[in-house]
Protein backbone atom coordinates (compact mmCIF):
# COMPACT_ATOMS: atom_id res chain seq x y z
CA UNK A 1 0.00 0.00 0.00
CA UNK A 2 1.53 3.37 -0.67
CA UNK A 3 1.80 5.94 2.01
CA UNK A 4 -1.06 7.94 0.14
CA UNK A 5 -3.46 5.61 0.52
CA UNK A 6 -2.11 4.02 3.95
CA UNK A 7 -2.98 7.91 5.35
CA UNK A 8 -6.00 7.76 3.67
CA UNK A 9 -7.18 4.12 5.26
CA UNK A 10 -6.61 5.32 8.62
CA UNK A 11 -8.12 9.27 8.12
CA UNK A 12 -11.05 7.16 6.93
CA UNK A 13 -11.13 4.70 9.57
CA UNK A 14 -10.47 7.12 12.04
CA UNK A 15 -13.34 9.37 11.00
CA UNK A 16 -15.76 6.42 11.31
CA UNK A 17 -15.10 5.72 14.32
CA UNK A 18 -15.40 9.35 15.47
CA UNK A 19 -18.91 9.19 14.09
CA UNK A 20 -19.91 6.47 15.62
CA UNK A 21 -18.61 7.31 18.99
CA UNK A 22 -20.88 10.55 18.98
CA UNK A 23 -24.07 8.52 17.90
CA UNK A 24 -23.61 9.49 13.96
CA UNK A 25 -22.89 6.09 12.55
CA UNK A 26 -22.09 6.45 9.19
CA UNK A 27 -21.51 2.47 6.80
CA UNK A 28 -18.11 1.55 7.28
CA UNK A 29 -18.65 0.67 3.07
CA UNK A 30 -18.22 3.89 2.52
CA UNK A 31 -15.87 4.38 -0.28
CA UNK A 32 -12.72 7.45 -0.04
CA UNK A 33 -11.21 8.29 -3.28
CA UNK A 34 -8.62 10.86 -4.73
CA UNK A 35 -9.33 13.34 -7.24
CA UNK A 36 -5.76 14.95 -7.55
CA UNK A 37 -7.50 17.52 -9.83
CA UNK A 38 -10.58 18.24 -7.79
CA UNK A 39 -10.49 21.94 -7.90
CA UNK A 40 -12.09 22.25 -4.14
CA UNK A 41 -11.71 20.43 -0.98
CA UNK A 42 -14.21 17.67 -1.22
CA UNK A 43 -17.73 16.16 -1.78
CA UNK A 44 -19.46 12.87 -1.28
CA UNK A 45 -22.34 11.45 -3.77
CA UNK A 46 -23.64 8.10 -4.20
CA UNK A 47 -22.13 5.51 -6.92
CA UNK A 48 -24.18 2.64 -8.30
CA UNK A 49 -26.20 3.03 -4.67
CA UNK A 50 -22.66 2.99 -2.38
CA UNK A 51 -21.87 6.51 -0.79
CA UNK A 52 -19.02 8.29 -2.25
CA UNK A 53 -16.12 10.76 -1.04
CA UNK A 54 -14.30 12.43 -3.17
CA UNK A 55 -10.68 14.53 -1.66
CA UNK A 56 -8.68 16.59 -3.40
CA UNK A 57 -4.90 15.79 -3.33
CA UNK A 58 -4.43 19.01 -1.54
CA UNK A 59 -7.20 18.26 0.89
CA UNK A 60 -5.02 14.80 1.66
CA UNK A 61 -1.80 16.88 2.34
CA UNK A 62 -3.45 19.51 3.97
CA UNK A 63 -3.51 18.06 7.74
CA UNK A 64 -7.14 18.14 8.06
CA UNK A 65 -8.19 15.67 6.16
CA UNK A 66 -9.70 13.51 9.00
CA UNK A 67 -12.55 17.25 9.82
CA UNK A 68 -12.96 16.99 5.84
CA UNK A 69 -13.63 13.34 5.99
CA UNK A 70 -16.00 14.06 9.10
CA UNK A 71 -17.72 16.90 7.41
CA UNK A 72 -18.42 15.14 4.36
CA UNK A 73 -19.79 12.02 6.60
CA UNK A 74 -21.99 14.35 8.21
CA UNK A 75 -23.52 14.94 4.98
CA UNK A 76 -24.67 11.22 4.55
CA UNK A 77 -25.72 10.95 7.77
CA UNK A 78 -28.23 14.11 6.91
CA UNK A 79 -29.10 11.81 3.70
CA UNK A 80 -29.28 8.69 5.13
CA UNK A 81 -31.50 10.01 8.11
CA UNK A 82 -33.74 11.56 5.11
CA UNK A 83 -32.89 15.28 6.55
CA UNK A 84 -34.96 17.82 4.32
CA UNK A 85 -32.20 19.98 4.52
CA UNK A 86 -30.55 16.67 2.03
CA UNK A 87 -33.48 16.14 0.48
CA UNK A 88 -31.91 16.32 -3.10
CA UNK A 89 -35.62 16.21 -5.14
CA UNK A 90 -36.99 19.10 -2.58
CA UNK A 91 -34.06 21.17 -3.26
CA UNK A 92 -33.99 20.75 -7.22
CA UNK A 93 -37.54 21.56 -7.06
CA UNK A 94 -37.39 25.00 -5.19
CA UNK A 95 -34.00 25.42 -7.21
CA UNK A 96 -36.44 25.58 -10.19
CA UNK A 97 -39.64 27.31 -8.95
CA UNK A 98 -36.95 30.06 -8.08
CA UNK A 99 -35.34 29.95 -11.24
CA UNK A 100 -38.36 30.00 -13.21
CA UNK A 101 -39.79 32.83 -10.89
CA UNK A 102 -37.10 34.89 -10.72
CA UNK A 103 -36.46 34.86 -14.22
CA UNK A 104 -32.61 33.69 -14.09
CA UNK A 105 -31.39 33.15 -17.03
CA UNK A 106 -27.43 33.67 -16.79
CA UNK A 107 -25.75 30.50 -15.40
CA UNK A 108 -23.62 33.20 -12.74
CA UNK A 109 -27.40 33.72 -11.08
CA UNK A 110 -27.99 29.83 -11.25
CA UNK A 111 -24.84 29.50 -9.29
CA UNK A 112 -25.02 31.67 -6.58
CA UNK A 113 -28.54 30.24 -5.87
CA UNK A 114 -27.31 26.69 -5.73
CA UNK A 115 -24.22 28.43 -3.05
CA UNK A 116 -26.96 29.32 -1.45
CA UNK A 117 -28.35 25.92 -1.23
CA UNK A 118 -25.12 24.68 -0.75
CA UNK A 119 -24.47 26.86 2.29
CA UNK A 120 -27.82 25.52 4.06
CA UNK A 121 -26.79 21.74 3.67
CA UNK A 122 -23.11 22.71 5.19
CA UNK A 123 -24.73 24.79 8.27
CA UNK A 124 -26.66 21.10 8.55
CA UNK A 125 -23.88 18.84 7.89
CA UNK A 126 -21.58 20.83 10.21
CA UNK A 127 -23.89 20.72 13.21
CA UNK A 128 -23.22 16.80 13.07
CA UNK A 129 -19.89 17.22 12.63
CA UNK A 130 -18.99 19.95 15.25
CA UNK A 131 -20.40 17.51 17.85
CA UNK A 132 -18.43 15.00 16.46
CA UNK A 133 -15.13 17.44 16.63
CA UNK A 134 -16.00 18.25 20.13
CA UNK A 135 -15.97 14.87 21.39
CA UNK A 136 -12.43 13.84 19.48
CA UNK A 137 -10.55 16.99 19.22
CA UNK A 138 -9.95 16.63 15.74
CA UNK A 139 -10.76 20.12 15.00
CA UNK A 140 -10.05 22.45 17.47
CA UNK A 141 -11.80 25.92 17.97
CA UNK A 142 -8.66 27.73 16.92
CA UNK A 143 -8.48 25.95 13.64
CA UNK A 144 -12.14 26.70 13.16
CA UNK A 145 -11.55 30.30 13.47
CA UNK A 146 -8.80 29.80 11.30
CA UNK A 147 -10.55 28.49 8.26
CA UNK A 148 -13.53 30.43 8.60
CA UNK A 149 -11.55 33.69 8.62
CA UNK A 150 -10.07 32.37 5.14
CA UNK A 151 -14.06 32.38 3.93
CA UNK A 152 -14.54 36.08 4.68
CA UNK A 153 -13.58 38.73 1.67
CA UNK A 154 -13.82 42.00 2.53
CA UNK A 155 -13.65 43.54 -0.72
CA UNK A 156 -16.42 43.65 -2.81
CA UNK A 157 -16.34 43.47 -6.62
CA UNK A 158 -15.77 47.01 -7.91
CA UNK A 159 -18.25 47.10 -10.58
CA UNK A 160 -21.98 47.51 -11.39
CA UNK A 161 -23.39 45.52 -14.18
CA UNK A 162 -25.09 42.83 -13.52
CA UNK A 163 -22.56 39.73 -13.06
CA UNK A 164 -21.08 42.40 -10.79
CA UNK A 165 -24.06 42.08 -8.46
CA UNK A 166 -24.61 38.71 -8.10
CA UNK A 167 -20.75 37.94 -7.55
CA UNK A 168 -21.47 40.50 -4.85
CA UNK A 169 -24.37 38.69 -3.29
CA UNK A 170 -22.43 35.72 -3.41
CA UNK A 171 -19.64 36.85 -1.37
CA UNK A 172 -21.93 38.34 0.63
CA UNK A 173 -23.51 35.16 1.44
CA UNK A 174 -20.11 33.29 1.94
CA UNK A 175 -19.48 35.66 4.80
CA UNK A 176 -22.94 35.14 6.11
CA UNK A 177 -21.91 31.79 5.92
CA UNK A 178 -18.84 32.02 8.18
CA UNK A 179 -19.82 34.17 10.58
CA UNK A 180 -23.42 31.91 11.31
CA UNK A 181 -21.45 29.03 11.61
CA UNK A 182 -18.99 30.05 14.19
CA UNK A 183 -22.00 31.50 15.67
CA UNK A 184 -24.24 28.36 15.91
CA UNK A 185 -20.59 26.33 17.42
CA UNK A 186 -19.35 29.14 19.44
CA UNK A 187 -16.00 29.69 17.79
CA UNK A 188 -14.47 32.34 19.11
CA UNK A 189 -14.09 35.49 16.59
CA UNK A 190 -10.39 36.41 18.11
CA UNK A 191 -9.88 40.15 18.37
CA UNK A 192 -13.39 40.46 16.65
CA UNK A 193 -11.55 39.49 12.99
CA UNK A 194 -14.04 37.80 11.32
CA UNK A 195 -16.64 41.05 12.25
CA UNK A 196 -13.96 43.48 11.19
CA UNK A 197 -14.08 41.81 7.68
CA UNK A 198 -17.73 41.76 7.22
CA UNK A 199 -18.10 45.07 7.84
CA UNK A 200 -15.15 46.47 5.87
CA UNK A 201 -17.30 44.57 3.02
CA UNK A 202 -19.94 45.77 4.20
CA UNK A 203 -19.04 49.74 4.05
CA UNK A 204 -18.33 49.46 0.72
CA UNK A 205 -22.11 48.16 -0.36
CA UNK A 206 -25.25 50.16 -0.06
CA UNK A 207 -28.11 49.96 2.42
CA UNK A 208 -30.02 47.37 0.54
CA UNK A 209 -27.41 44.79 1.09
CA UNK A 210 -26.59 45.56 4.44
CA UNK A 211 -30.27 44.98 5.25
CA UNK A 212 -29.66 41.70 3.23
CA UNK A 213 -27.15 40.74 5.09
CA UNK A 214 -28.58 41.02 8.19
CA UNK A 215 -31.40 39.01 6.36
CA UNK A 216 -29.17 36.16 5.53
CA UNK A 217 -26.85 36.04 8.45
CA UNK A 218 -30.15 35.62 10.98
CA UNK A 219 -31.54 33.15 8.53
CA UNK A 220 -28.76 30.94 8.43
CA UNK A 221 -28.07 31.42 12.54
CA UNK A 222 -31.20 30.53 13.31
CA UNK A 223 -31.81 27.19 11.29
CA UNK A 224 -33.53 24.85 13.14
CA UNK A 225 -32.90 21.01 13.50
CA UNK A 226 -36.01 20.10 13.66
CA UNK A 227 -37.93 21.05 10.60
CA UNK A 228 -40.79 19.09 8.91
CA UNK A 229 -40.14 18.94 5.00
CA UNK A 230 -42.94 21.59 4.28
CA UNK A 231 -41.86 23.85 6.27
CA UNK A 232 -38.09 23.61 5.07
CA UNK A 233 -38.81 23.82 1.66
CA UNK A 234 -41.55 27.03 2.45
CA UNK A 235 -38.48 28.62 4.52
CA UNK A 236 -35.73 27.51 1.47
CA UNK A 237 -38.24 29.51 -0.79
CA UNK A 238 -38.07 32.44 0.89
CA UNK A 239 -34.32 32.61 1.64
CA UNK A 240 -33.86 32.26 -2.19
CA UNK A 241 -36.20 34.34 -3.46
CA UNK A 242 -34.13 37.05 -1.07
CA UNK A 243 -31.98 36.78 -2.96
CA UNK A 244 -33.22 37.53 -6.67
CA UNK A 245 -35.33 40.44 -4.88
CA UNK A 246 -31.71 41.87 -3.88
CA UNK A 247 -30.45 41.36 -7.31
CA UNK A 248 -33.22 43.45 -9.19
Amino acid sequence: MSAEKNVLRKATDNALKIMKDAGFEVSDEVTVMVDPKLPFMGYSTKRDGVDLIVIAGEALRSGMVEGLLIHEMSHIYRTNTNHPSHNHELLNRVVQFVVDKGHLTEEYQVAVVQEAVNHVQDLYADDVAFRAFGRSGVFSLDRAFDFFLRWINDEPVDSRNARAVWQNIGILLNNCFALSNMMRHDVPDVNNQAENKVQEFLSQTDERMKEGFEYFKDFMTHLKENITEREFERELTDYLMKITELAD
